[in-house]
C-alpha cells in the first residue's frame, strides 16, 4: 500500500502540477472563469499535494474561504495510484487547515462523477443538483415594462455588484469581490441594473462565436418581484440577437424554481446536462 507525503502546494510543483492535469484521466476542476494555471497562483487558495519521493501524484485544492465556506475547486490523481488513500490523506491535511480558519463547510460540484465514488469515505454528502438549460433561435416574448435603468457595467461598480451578489446568494454560492472583477473583465457581457441611481442587479455572459451563456444573474432581495431580472434578460438576449447568437445556456440550481420559471418563459429548456452538488460539514 502506498503512502504519500502530503504537502502544501508552492509554486516549484507549478510545472509538475500541470503536467499532472493534461495527462490525468482523474481529473475535476470547478465551474468557474479561471484556468488551473491561473487558479494555482491565487494565494488565498488552500492546496496539497500528495508526492511519492519527488514525483507529483496528486493535488487536492480548496478555494479561498468565503464567509465560512469554500469550493472544492481542483482535484486529480496521478493514474497507478490509489484515489482512495491519496484523497483520503490530502483531505485530512486540508481539513486540518480549513477548520483552523474558521471554514465550516466545503461543497464541490462534479462535472464528472469519479469523484463521488470516493466522497462518502471522505465526509462528503450528495445534496442537489444544478440544471443547465437551453434555448436556441431568436424569439423572444413581449418585452417587459421598463422599470430600472440597464447599462454597462463598470470597474467601478465591482464594489457595488458585490454587494447584490452576496444579499442575492447564500454561501457557498456567492463570489468574491476579487473573482467578480476577474470575471468582469472575461465576459462578454456585463450589465447593472439601476432603480434610483443605486445598482440592484447584474448580469455576466460569456460568448463563444455563435453560443452564448448567462454565468451569473442577480438581483438584489429589495428590487426581487419586480421583474428586474427579466429586464436584464430581455436585454442581454436581445443584444445577442444583434450579434448573432443563436443559442444560450444558463446554469441555476434544481431548488431555485424562482429562476427556473424566469427562463422558461424567455424559451430556456433543461437539456439533461446536471451537475451534481456535494457537501462536507467540517
Amino acid at each position: 500500500m502506498t503512502t504519500f507525503t502530503i504537502e502544501p502546494y508552492e509554486r516549484k510543483y507549478r510545472e509538475n502540477v500541470l503536467a499532472l492535469l493534461f495527462y490525468s484521466q482523474r481529473l475535476h476542476t470547478h465551474l468557474d472563469w479561471y484556468k488551473a494555471g491561473q487558479w494555482l497562483d491565487i494565494e488565498e487558495n488552500v492546496i496539497a499535494i500528495a508526492l511519492e519521493g519527488e514525483t507529483v501524484c496528486g493535488i487536492l485544492g480548496i478555494s479561498e474561504p468565503l464567509n465560512n465556506t469554500a469550493w472544492l475547486r481542483l482535484a486529480s490523481v496521478q493514474r497507478g495510484y490509489d484515489p482512495a488513500i491519496a484523497l483520503s490523506e490530502m483531505w485530512q491535511y486540508l481539513h486540518d487547515e480549513l477548520s483552523q480558519r474558521g471554514v465550516i463547510s466545503v461543497s464541490a460540484l462534479l462535472m464528472n462523477m469519479w469523484l463521488s465514488t470516493y466522497f462518502p469515505a471522505i465526509g462528503f454528502e450528495y445534496l442537489e443538483e444544478v440544471v443547465t438549460m437551453h434555448r436556441a433561435g431568436k424569439m423572444l416574448p413581449e418585452a417587459p415594462e421598463q422599470t430600472v435603468k440597464i447599462r454597462h457595467g463598470y470597474i467601478e461598480d465591482v464594489r457595488a455588484i458585490t454587494e447584490v451578489d452576496h444579499a442575492a446568494f447564500a454561501p457557498p454560492w456567492q463570489m468574491s469581490q476579487r473573482d467578480i472583477r476577474y470575471a468582469q473583465r472575461q465576459a462578454a457581457s456585463c450589465t447593472v441594473a439601476e432603480l434610483n441611481g443605486r445598482v440592484v442587479a447584474y448580469q455576466m455572459s460569456t460568448r463563444h462565436q455563435t453560443a452564448g451563456h448567462l454565468a451569473r444573474l442577480a438581483v438584489h432581495p429589495s428590487a426581487q418581484g419586480k421583474r428586474v431580472g427579466g429586464q436584464l434578460l430581455y436585454h442581454l438576449l436581445s443584444k445577442f440577437n444583434l450579434r448573432g447568437v443563436r443559442s444560450v445556456t444558463v446554469n441555476t440550481q434544481m431548488s431555485n424554481e424562482i429562476s427556473q420559471r424566469l427562463y422558461r418563459r424567455y424559451g430556456f429548456l433543461r437539456n439533461g446536462f446536471d451537475l451534481g452538488v456535494w457537501r462536507c460539514l467540517l
